[in-house]
């Protein structure tokens, strides 16, 4: 009997893929050197969006570092290289341009930090990627309280979404990322496109 061939299966990885990949909505945002983004900014090679705040006391400093690592753990691979990490802010208010200008590089020159000047526009982006996000308190003064999610979104060449990353969990309820394990999901999720196509 003669088959059709079988479409290469779904990888499995710690997190999300989606099905059918995401297009992402229009929206404007600015980068840690004050330039315009826009979806069509994310169809240049494949980007890697993570998020949260400069003020941020411990997580996303290490996630920042933990993406470093697996940065570079990705060069000595020598594989499917052409991927941007992005470093989004989910508190606008205090990470200015030149906040994350100062912050954002100083794990890895080539991460990009980016911000919304404009609510609707922060709405648009998170909502697109499935961020998640709180603010308690009041704005401008110094004990307002940021919480937010934990995951990384992957965007193929075409700016869609294609998963999204979970952390590990360990046995106390701590969340983190390993980078063997983050460049495993990766670069399976990279061959399964080429395969695809």
């Amino acid at each position: 009997y003669w088959l059709a061939p079988q479409p290469p299966a779904v990888p499995t990885i710690q997190g999300a893929v989606l099905p059918t990949p995401k297009p992402l909505p229009d929206f404007s945002l600015q980068n840690h050197r004050g330039e315009k983004v826009t979806a069509t900014s994310f169809g240049d090679g494949w980007h890697l969006v993570s998020y949260g705040f400069t003020h941020c006391p411990d997580v996303c400093p290490t996630l920042l570092a933990d993406l470093d690592r697996f940065h570079a753990l990705l060069d000595e691979s020598g594989h499917f290289k052409d991927l941007t990490i992005w470093f989004y802010s989910i508190d606008p208010a205090r990470d200015s341009v030149e906040a994350l200008a100062n912050y954002v590089p100083w794990f890895d020159a080539r991460f990009i930090g980016l911000r919304a000047d404009d609510a609707a526009q922060a709405q648009r982006f998170e909502q697109a990627l499935g961020m998640t996000a709180t603010i308690s308190g009041t704005l401008g003064e110094e004990d307002y309280q940021v919480a937010h999610g934990f995951r990384l979104y992957l965007l193929d060449a075409e700016g869609q979404l294609r998963a999204a990353l979970a952390p590990t969990r360990n046995r106390a309820g701590q969340q983190f990322y390993e980078p063997p394990v983050l460049l495993e999901d990766y670069l399976a999720l990279r061959r399964w496109v080429q395969e695809q196509s």
